[in-house]
């Protein structure tokens, strides 16, 4: 067979299907792969020009007119490179090991939200602009279209339009700009401006917020000196700075509250050098954070963006719960961890098994344990606080008499459950259930004033009472209150 008459391969029209909408589980990854552009786009510029004095990245959400516009001030595309890194499909001008996105496809994430994606874009310098518009309508049409066989350079040639125009602002403006029009995504959780703010300020490199959190200056320092690639950005949403959302006060379950009290800061290393650095903070390990409050978990990032999410890496714990016990995060060092395509975590090879075997031994076990250790001597503290005040119970009844013979019955069964649980001397327990055996009733001891046909009637509604009523407090207070009543008529 003549090699020569065999066809080139065609990649065809559904890979571009699968790129967009098919690449992300959630909608907002679109949001932080603009974002990751812009980032390495400020870094571009700050390489090869003259320092930003301003970097910025604005989001602007407009719910009524259904639209999202992603500017940053960085380096943008040069007219001449513009149309080839703009419609190339995975082909891209980043290195591997300098650059957040560096696979060229994370621009392609908004075609599948919405009906008009486009990118304009302008470097330092020259006096035109590009714009790159792609009919996202149409592209759905053709991709769900059976009959309509295009492969993708044909498919692109057909939704995508280039065009560079005169610029007539400043010569020296330089950015990259993002526009959605007409979005559309489940639940419109794209134009949900606090569903957003939520999501980017655990998965941006935003700075912690130095007026909520006393720790931030002091973690910030550290891992600018220890982390090559750690860096924070000024990123706006609808005008507000978006910042991490670590506190002081760290709320748990059912309106409990926790302190960090300090920050201790972690390394996994392995036989050539660090695999990660970062900080765990210091807390009182009383229970599960608050998911309310977007730190909960110890979070992985790479270049100061969360790879995964807040469970990632919750099951290298001798339980799952107890990464939410935690808050902290672990900033990647070594090159050779790269995340992956969807940034749910890391390309699988050796470095990353070194990585995992060193966040267990380093991170996992040890606070599994202390968590562990912390539960017991707080349940056992519990039990004998719990075992004291039925003693305490005990003793009162003794003192003053009991207030229904159901009260004593039930004082008289804790101590007896008490009696199970003592493994040293028992002596005292067994002599407060025999004396409580032979009690007075507190009508008896206190009040003369009652005659004992009362009393005995009395004694039997107060069963009933003290029976019927859940809380107990409260039926001794009734009891008490129905006596003094009866005595002084």
């Amino acid at each position: 067979m003549d090699n020569n008459n065999l066809r080139k391969p065609i990649v065809g029209k559904y890979i571009l299907d699968t790129l967009s909408i098919g690449m992300y589980n959630n909608p907002l990854m679109l949001v932080r792969e603009y974002i990751q552009n812009s980032v390495d786009a400020i870094d571009d510029y700050n390489k090869r020009e003259d320092y930003l004095e301003n970097p910025k990245i604005d989001i602007c959400i407009d719910g009524r007119n259904r639209s999202i516009q992603v500017v940053d001030n960085g380096s943008g595309l040069t007219a001449s490179n513009a149309k080839n890194a703009l419609h190339d499909i995975g082909r891209s001008l980043k290195k591997i090991h300098f650059d957040r996105g560096f696979r060229g496809i994370g621009r392609l994430g908004g075609l599948g939200y919405c009906q008009t994606l486009k990118f304009i874009t302008k470097a330092r310098g020259e006096k035109l602009y590009s714009v790159s518009k792609w009919d996202c309508m149409k592209l759905r049409h053709l991709v769900k279209d059976k009959h309509e066989v295009v492969n993708i350079v044909d498919l692109i040639d057909e939704v995508a339009e280039f065009n560079m125009l005169s610029y007539t602002k400043k010569t020296e403006d330089h950015f990259f700009m993002v526009e959605m029009q007409n979005v559309k995504s489940p639940r419109d959780i794209l134009l949900n401006v606090p569903v957003v703010k939520a999501y980017l300020s655990q998965v941006a490199p935003v700075p912690f917020d130095r007026k909520s959190f006393t720790y931030a200056e002091k973690i910030d320092a550290e891992l600018r000196q220890r982390v090559p690639k750690y860096d924070t950005y000024h990123i706006y949403l609808n005008g507000e700075q978006l910042f991490k959302q670590y506190g002081d006060i760290v709320p748990l379950g059912k309106e409990a509250k926790d302190t960090i009290d300090d920050v201790e800061f972690i390394e996994l290393q392995n036989e050539t050098g660090s695999l990660g650095f970062g900080w765990i903070a210091k807390l009182n390990l009383r229970g599960s954070i608050n998911s309310t409050s977007l730190v909960d978990g110890i979070r992985v990032r790479c270049g100061n963006i969360l790879v995964g999410d807040k469970n990632t890496f919750a099951e290298l714990f001798r339980e799952k719960r107890f990464n939410s016990y935690l808050v902290g995060e672990i900033h990647i060092i070594d090159e050779r961890l790269v995340p992956n395509s969807r940034r749910d975590d890391f390309e699988d090879n050796e470095t990353k098994d070194e990585f995992l075997d060193c966040f267990v031994k380093t991170i996992g076990l040890p606070f599994s344990r202390k968590i562990r250790e912390i539960s017991v001597a707080r349940s056992n503290g519990a039990k004998t606080e719990a075992k004291n005040a039925v003693l305490d119970r005990a003793k009162k009844i003794l003192k003053d008499g009991y207030v229904s013979t159901k009260q004593k019955d039930r004082v008289i069964a804790e101590l007896k459950s008490i009696l199970k649980s003592i493994n040293g001397d028992s002596d005292s327990v067994e002599n407060l259930i025999r004396e409580l055996r032979h009690s007075s009733h507190f009508l008896d001891i206190t009040d003369d004033r009652i005659s004992s046909p009362k009393k005995l009637l009395l004694k039997d509604m107060f069963d009933i009472i003290y029976e019927g009523c859940s809380n107990k407090k409260d039926a001794e207070k009734i009891i008490k209150k129905i006596s003094n009543t009866v005595a002084s008529s």
